[in-house]
């Protein structure tokens, strides 16, 4: 059997996208941030304040979810989409060895303002680039390859490549009429509140956004703190992306 397939990321790094075009292939079970859920909604959950509202539940518990898709992965090949920062509490070679890690970054220059927008409240931790470079280095020590490692400006402006190089490396086939698809209600990856995911229900493929009138980190002192925090791990992790001709 082979492992889950892994997607981790920092917020607002087309990650979605890129998890839309994994469903449009139609050879892998895909699931979005199922341990997000973990992280916010089980009764091991690491954040008590994002969400309080919400009544924590075990069946969402690090555990259960892991052992969940393990089980779907012997039947068919998974995919899952998840924030880097959701499974810190619990990484360890033992957990990341269940996976096939790769990772999709995207400079904080570009996403601080797009998160900043959505949770103007984000803590440091909610940014995702140190955790990522945790679990990177952490699946650098499991097996013989280096982890795949995506940049979202590769994957937006040269997206047949990039994905090739993806699947190539990965070790899947390339599908290459899975780069796009018709703009549609997609209830499986809508279950955050606050519209983030919006921009790719409305998409039909990979495509760079038009500049929105958010905030700009020089002018807010918060972002430009955020911004000098997270810079050095999007830097160290972007020395390992796929190189795209």
């Amino acid at each position: 059997m082979k492992n889950i397939l892994a997607l981790w990321a920092v917020p607002r790094s087309t990650s979605t996208a890129f998890e839309r075009m994994m469903r449009e292939r139609g050879d892998f079970g895909v699931h979005d941030e199922p341990f997000g859920q973990s992280f916010y909604y089980s009764q091991e959950r690491r954040n008590t304040t994002r969400y309080p509202n919400i009544e924590p539940n075990s069946q969402y518990n690090f555990g259960p979810t892991l052992e969940r898709l393990k089980q779907e992965n012997k039947k068919q090949p998974i995919f899952i989409k998840d924030m880097g920062y959701y499974v810190i509490p619990i990484a360890n070679q033992e957990f990341l060895s269940n996976f096939n890690n790769s990772f999709l970054i995207r400079h904080p220059e570009k996403m601080l303002p797009s998160l900043f927008n959505n949770w103007p409240d984000f803590t440091l931790e909610e940014t995702g680039y140190a955790e990522l470079y945790k679990l990177f280095e952490i699946a650098q020590q499991i097996g013989d390859k280096l982890p795949v490692v995506i940049d979202s400006d590769d994957l937006v402006k040269k997206t047949k490549a990039t994905v090739k190089a993806y699947c190539n490396v990965i070790g899947i086939p390339f599908i290459e009429k899975a780069l796009e698809w018709k703009a549609e209600p997609q209830p499986e990856i809508n279950q955050w509140e606050g519209g983030w995911h919006n921009y790719v229900l409305s998409s039909q493929g990979f495509k760079e956004r038009e500049k929105k009138d958010y905030i700009r980190i020089e002018d807010n002192e918060y972002l430009k703190k955020a911004y000098e925090f997270c810079l050095p791990y999007y830097e160290k992790l972007y020395e390992y992306r796929l190189l795209i001709e």
